[in-house]
């Protein structure tokens, strides 16, 4: 995949769009055309889709071109893959359909990302040869936040091209990928918004506010803290009452919204984004809407007796005790479980490839900390069947076969409703997927985790501590290591160093910077390869370590860099690891570009890089190491660094900062105006300097860049900048 076509720039199709340049592939977006501006629309949809940050690269703009359909559908000839995100209106989907087989190769892939139709419903009968290249795929909104795609094909077109579009769609775009059935709503639509429409139904059944519908149905239930109610203000009642309709026309099924509800988008009053919906705000005084009375008043937090302790147990403990809740809020919420239940049970078939699927999509697409078969499993089958009966909802044959086999989920096994029997879980499609997640929630857990075939996995989180966990690591005979930073603030203990530089304490200091140049110097005698994975917060130690290690994979959006270095927050080990880097990069080089390079363009880079947002931009700039890839897969991130390890085994680690030859003094660098910078700025680029110009082998440097952070830390004015500084750095990002 090279080039991408998307037709329909609104909010779905520009933030495709959006997520497809960032990943590296050129993109054109065609929309209507307007009236003055041709491209109009589409340049709209785009610039929204910046708005709203859909571009995890901002750069990545410049690979979008935009354009209309009247004039420009030609282009898309040049196109790999060309997805549909226009309105959903089965006839206007099929009309563009027909004039795209006229323009497209017959080897491009065409997908709609409709969640309303069917395949069968979509593809004219004159289209028949495109069966083999049609499918689904259907993105959530926003695709930068929810990372789910349910996609499905024609029996003939599940190929060898399909099989690749699919790992392309999860590599490549970084989604969660999820096999479907070609039925209306799919999946996570068709159970999610069932349970959202009943958690509204049964609000008015209970006698309950909106208040406590969302106390009642968010992190108890193992749901997002939006719960019911906020959750419509946020996506729009519009969404829901058009979803919930289309829902209860395609399959026959109980989707109907109350008329308080039906009413309220018959006004507009749509939620968020027309500044109001079952909640809005007037001047300083927060309103509810009372679906009992048809009118708004102040805003009533809820008072449910035994919620808070409920709150403070694990999930899904709290389940349990959330059933026993006082009348009416445990009916409510048994009610609610029962339908939710027997739905699921009744419609798995229809629309799911397996019951892992179900779990997996409303956990990735509407945000469940656990699936639907999980939590009946966790309550006991016995108990559901309880359930279901107190709900008026016949138990179905999948609960008693499930009762017969012991449970939906055994001992890595997955009850097949098909055959009946338990089926492994490492045959079911979305398995690869939920492995990564796993792994990644376990080295969290644990610290340490073997990736397979030798490479080891090392979750850091203290700079400090990493000899003596290198040391046990190595103590199993790995091939290679992964090691994954989870430092507090920017990773150095600043605080620490301060107190110490103003109590005069000198040796403990000096002793503290030696031992964080004694960490990373283990990373670099480590007899076998080490790559850093960068994810979430990596600015300060963990970009430094980034730089020590032999190679590097980060997440896209990685904050990267080192605030704070012109106010005195120098990164220990940062300066003399970039200066050795370039120095050996530039040696390698022509004398043309060395002298262009130098080897002193280090400090530049190191004010430079406050904050760098594009883990992309850092690996350009050399923060990264010489070895390094960027990756929007965030939940194969694991997985790819440990290929990497697996690749860079086969040799031998040969590494600059590794190197015991001496380095030659720096003459000349290359540093911002000094004219152009205050005093306090002057200082430390002054100070700095003279460290990076020294020579000697690796630990002279080393020695050089500690007596120049001990200079610059006995200077009072400077750590009262720093301590300010930090404290700016710390507070949370609005």
């Amino acid at each position: 995949m090279r080039r991408i076509g998307v037709i329909g720039a609104g909010s779905m199709g520009a933030a495709i769009a959006a997520l497809a340049a960032s990943a590296g592939l050129d993109v054109i977006l065609l929309d209507v055309k307007g009236q003055d501006d041709p491209a109009g629309p589409a340049r709209r949809g785009l610039q929204r889709a910046v708005q709203q940050r859909a571009f995890l690269n901002p750069s990545a703009i410049d690979r979008v071109q935009v354009g209309n359909v009247e004039d420009n559908l030609a282009w898309l000839t040049e196109c790999d893959w060309v997805l549909e995100a226009i309105v959903e209106n089965r006839d206007t989907k099929r009309d563009l359909f027909r004039r795209l087989d006229a323009v497209l190769p017959p080897g491009t892939i065409v997908t709609t990302n409709t969640s309303t139709f069917t395949l069968e419903q979509l593809l004219p009968k004159e289209l028949g040869a495109w069966r083999e290249r049609f499918f689904v795929t259907h993105f959530f909104n926003p695709p930068r936040a929810l990372l789910l795609c349910e996609v499905t094909a024609f029996p003939e077109g599940e190929t060898v091209r399909f099989a690749t579009f699919v790992r392309f769609l999860e590599q490549r775009l970084g989604r969660r990928v999820l096999l479907v059935r070609d039925t209306p709503g799919f999946i996570a639509n068709r159970f999610g918004i069932y349970s959202l429409v009943h958690a509204i139904r049964l609000t008015g059944e209970f006698g309950l506010s909106p208040e406590e519908v969302d106390a009642l149905t968010g992190p108890v239930l193992g749901r997002p803290r939006s719960a019911t109610f906020r959750t419509i203000d946020l996506t729009g009642l519009d969404i829901l009452v058009l979803g919930a309709r289309s829902l209860q026309e395609s399959t026959g099924d109980d989707y109907a919204v109350p008329d308080w509800i039906l009413e309220l988008y018959q006004r507009g009053r749509l939620g968020d984004k027309t500044g109001g919906g079952i909640y809005r705000r007037e001047g300083e005084q927060q309103l509810t809407y009372d679906p009992a009375q048809r009118t708004d008043r102040p805003f009533r937090a809820a008072a449910i007796p035994g919620l808070e302790e409920l709150l403070r147990q694990p999930f899904p403990r709290r389940l349990l005790g959330a059933l026993e809740l006082p009348s009416p809020y445990g009916d409510y919420l048994r009610h609610l479980l029962g339908r939710t239940f027997g739905y699921v049970l009744q419609r798995t078939t229809d629309a799911a490839r397996d019951i892992a699927s179900v779990d997996r999509a409303l956990e990735w697409g509407f945000g469940w900390v656990m699936g639907p078969y999980a939590q009946m499993d966790f309550l006991g089958l016995q108990r559901v069947r309880a359930l279901l009966a107190e709900a008026g909802i016949p138990a179905s044959e999948l609960l008693t076969l499930a009762e017969q086999r012991g449970g939906f989920f055994l001992n890595g096994q997955v009850l097949d409703p098909g055959s009946g029997e338990l089926v492994g879980e490492e045959r079911l499609s979305s398995t690869r997927r939920t492995w990564q997640i796993r792994i990644r929630e376990t080295l969290e857990r644990e610290g340490l985790r073997d990736l397979g075939d030798g490479v080891l996995a090392l979750r850091v989180r203290l700079l400090e501590s990493l000899p003596r966990s290198l040391e046990e690591a190595l103590a199993r005979w790995p091939s290679a290591l992964v090691l994954v930073p989870a430092f507090d603030s920017l990773g150095y203990s600043y605080g620490e160093l301060f107190q110490l530089a103003e109590s005069g304490e000198q040796a403990v200091l000096e002793e503290r910077l030696r031992a964080v140049h004694a960490a990373l110097q283990a990373v670099a005698t480590v007899p076998v390869p080490v790559v850093a994975a960068l994810d979430g917060e990596a600015r300060g130690a963990a970009t430094t370590l980034a730089l020590w290690s032999d190679a590097t994979v980060a997440y896209l959006t990685t904050p990267l860099g080192y605030p704070g270095v012109a106010a005195g927050l120098v990164p220990l080990g940062a300066l003399v690891a970039l200066r050795v880097r370039s120095e050996a990069r530039t040696s390698t080089l022509p004398t043309p570009l060395r002298a262009e390079l130098g080897t002193a363009s280090a400090l530049t880079i190191l004010l430079l890089a406050e904050r760098i947002d594009s883990a992309h931009l850092a690996g350009t700039l050399g923060l990264l190491g010489d070895r390094w890839l960027v990756t929007i897969d965030r939940d194969g991130l694991l997985e790819t660094a440990a290929n990497l390890a697996r690749v860079l085994a086969h040799g031998v680690p040969v590494r600059p900062l590794a190197s015991r030859e001496a380095f030659a003094e720096v003459s000349q660098m290359t540093t911002p105006s000094l004219a152009a910078l205050d005093p306090t700025t002057q200082s430390v680029v002054e100070v700095l300097a003279r460290a990076l110009r020294s020579a000697g082998t690796l630990e002279e440097l080393l020695q050089a860049e500690r007596a120049a952070v001990v200079e610059l830390l006995s200077q009072t004015e400077l750590r009262r900048k720093a301590v300010a500084t930090l404290q700016a750095l710390s507070a949370p990002r609005r």
